[in-house]
């Protein structure tokens, strides 16, 4: 097993990009995620200065997939409108042409968007999402190295995809190299009957981990078993990244959360990676 730990920059809403860079710098975090808001205007130079500044490279990259109400700003690849998915479509795929040219491993996404609820777990919508991710899987193969893998989302977030073993279903329905799944520990807390159990169902479809506890704070201040978690990790040779995304709780619409003020930022920051590494150490 070898784990790469990074924290996901949108958490850190307006704050500059630098800034990040810093703090995971000054606590011994092994590179970081960026969250690529829309390609168009994404600066790639801005992040290879500080990547080659800070020597922090960029392990992961992910979306932000809006459940807007409005169609024009909506991420959804199982919306019923087809304009919509040609949109989420191609945001994904610029996002991809990123993450490659900055050397991520992955591209992660929530596939119908954060804070939709209404786009439930249907035989229709589990085939419109395959025959997007295969899409996604194509375009990713053709674009160089770059993995895409699925995140579910807890039943308060998300209707679609909320459980590892519903990412299964997908990716067996898929069946495309070029496409896994993550869990988000976090979310596994509300959904997932154990973290451990989730974690080797898994198996090697598992290439990323999203850490926060249960109350989705940083890692300590919870319930979660992060024994079992890390051992777990260790039974299936897992060798990703486990990127923290410590937060004050939130409503549905997490991304709502990118305006505040996060005056525990750095103190998180520090937890999160001693306690990982600690837990790591000892099992």
């Amino acid at each position: 097993m070898h784990i790469t730990y990074e924290i996901s920059n949108w958490i850190y809403g307006t704050e500059p990009l630098e800034k990040a860079f810093q703090r995971l710098k000054k606590y011994g975090y092994d590179a970081i995620e960026l969250m690529i808001e829309d390609p168009t205007k994404f600066d790639e130079a801005q992040a290879k200065a500080f990547m080659g500044k800070y020597s922090m490279p960029v392990a992961s990259v992910c979306t932000m997939m809006t459940g807007a109400a409005d169609k024009d700003h909506r991420r959804n690849l199982i919306d019923n409108d087809p304009d919509v998915v040609k949109q989420t479509l191609d945001y994904i795929k610029g996002s991809l042409s990123i993450g490659e040219e900055l050397g991520a491993k992955l591209l992660l996404s929530v596939p119908s968007g954060v804070a939709n609820v209404t786009d439930g777990w249907t035989e229709e919508n589990q085939n419109k999402c395959v025959e997007a991710l295969r899409e996604i899987g194509d375009f990713a193969k053709q674009t160089g190295r770059i993995m895409f893998a699925i995140e579910p989302i807890n039943r308060y977030e998300n209707a679609f995809l909320q459980r590892g073993d519903q990412a299964l279903v997908l990716l067996k329905k898929l069946n495309h190299p070029q496409v896994k799944m993550m869990l988000d520990f976090f979310h596994c807390n509300i959904e997932e009957s154990n973290n451990g159990d989730a974690i080797r169902a898994a198996g090697k479809d598992l290439i990323h981990c999203h850490v926060a506890d249960s109350n989705r704070k940083s890692t300590g201040r919870g319930m979660t078993d992060w024994f079992e978690i890390m051992r777990a990790l260790k039974d299936i040779d897992f060798n990703g990244s486990l990127a923290c995304e410590p937060l004050p709780p939130t409503a549905a619409d997490v991304y709502a959360s990118m305006s505040s003020a996060r005056p525990e930022a750095d103190q998180y920051a520090e937890e999160c990676i001693r306690y990982l590494r600690l837990v790591e150490s000892l099992i």
